[in-house]
């Protein structure tokens, strides 16, 4: 049975947006590791449009570095959901669009040996978390205070409870992003 796992790039005061991540060849290496064990890369709607619109032209540029190239292709070649009840159609290979409901992220786990990871998409993590559907954490903690942004974790959604995590390990990248690794107990 696979597992539901989250990447999400967190800046020291909270912020989610994309435009605050540190994503260079070093950190697409990490990532590679976690698709190695993924059968399908979940998004929420507004983490998807932004990959769906990015990631292919990456594939037919030909000065793309070749970390991103390589990126590209690893997510051209893998399944991913879309998960969303405002989205009407994808463009992106291998995409789908669906609701998120307990039923259908249980049903993914237990249909794949191989793990639902979710890149991004804090909004998604945040209804994932609060229903107790992630396994395990990667928080991408970015070098970089923010002060301000349009995305910050649980801002749209409290949880009703505590919920403690167990640390696994963590990763100091070059850049000095940190990596941290957590489990639901």
């Amino acid at each position: 049975m696979g597992k539901v796992i989250s990447l999400i790039n967190i800046t020291l005061d909270g912020f989610c947006d994309s435009h605050y991540v540190n994503a260079n060849a070093e950190f697409h290496e990490f990532v590679h590791t976690l698709l190695a064990d993924t059968h399908t890369v979940g998004f929420g709607r507004g983490s998807f449009e932004l990959f769906q619109q990015v990631w292919p032209s990456v594939l037919i540029n030909p000065n793309s570095p070749a970390s991103q190239t390589r990126m590209a292709k690893a997510l051209a070649e893998i399944d991913k959901i879309a998960f969303s009840s405002t989205l009407k159609e994808t463009t992106w290979e291998r995409s789908r669009i669906a609701r998120m409901n307990p039923e259908s992220i249980h049903k993914i786990k237990t249909d794949h040996p191989k793990n639902l990871l979710t890149i991004g998409s804090p909004g998604l993590v945040s209804e994932l978390s609060e229903m107790g559907l992630i396994d395990e954490y990667y928080f991408s903690i970015q070098t970089l205070i923010a002060g301000s942004g349009n995305s910050r974790l649980f801002a749209r959604k409290s949880l009703t409870e505590k919920q403690p995590l167990q640390f696994i390990d963590s990763k100091s990248l070059g850049s000095g992003v940190q990596i941290l690794h957590y489990r639901r107990p």
